[in-house]
Order: C-alpha cells, then structure tokens, then sequence
C-alpha cells in the first residue's frame, strides 16, 4: 500500500541513489536531467518547480549553496521527506495538533512562497 512514509522513504532512496551517482561519476546537478518539464517544453517558461530536481541532488553532493540557488524549497521538501521517513506519526501529531486556521494558513503561505519564488524566476 502506498502511504506518505513509504513514499517519503522512496523518494529519499532515489535521491540517495542518485545523488551518489553523480558524485561517484562527477557529473555536476545542473549536469542531470531525470524528468522532463512538461510545462517548460509547452510554453518555454520556467515553472513553479523547476530547479527542484537539481536542488535536491545539489544537496544530496553536500553544495547548499548550489541547492538554494536551483530551489530555496528543496530544503522543505527533502526536511519533510526525512521527518515522515523517520517520524512519521510525530509529524501526523503536530499537524493534528494544529488548528485548522492555522494549517490554512501554513498552506497558504507555502503556496505563496512557492509562487512568488517563481514570479522572481521567470523575471531574473
């Protein structure tokens, strides 16, 4: 069954895998390219999420900097990625815990901070 944990777990498999993949070849993150953007090949635009791929092996190389730069968010992903792999009822409890207002607001700011990241991107 496909659960946060499980897939939270996978995903930090892979990017282990492959973040000692390019280390052990050399190859650079910006060097990578696993997923094509649909998004990007339509319209020739950078979305909301590009760079996260490339973030996220540029932290697995230990290059936060580099990480930061792709995107700022891949710091969240891989955090909550480890929290749910490690802690997961731990997590479920501190969201439980939290009002609703307060987990809409959580959830709105993300949204926000994720589009204004990429407002910035597309005129930079």
């Amino acid at each position: 069954m496909l659960n946060h944990t499980f897939l939270s777990r996978l995903f930090l498999i892979g990017l282990g895998v492959v973040g000692l993949y390019t280390t052990a070849s050399g190859l650079a993150p910006k060097e990578v390219s696993l997923i094509p953007c649909v998004f990007h090949s339509l319209t020739d635009l950078v979305c909301p999420g590009c760079g996260m791929t490339r973030a996220c092996i540029a932290l697995v190389q230990g290059q936060f900097g580099a990480a930061w730069g792709y995107h700022p968010f891949s710091f969240l992903i891989v955090g909550l990625a480890i929290g749910m792999a490690l802690f997961p009822l731990w997590l479920k409890n501190i969201w439980a815990r939290c009002s609703p207002v307060t987990q809409n607001v959580i959830a709105i700011g993300g949204i926000v901070l994720c589009l204004s990241i990429w407002i910035h991107k597309l005129w930079t």
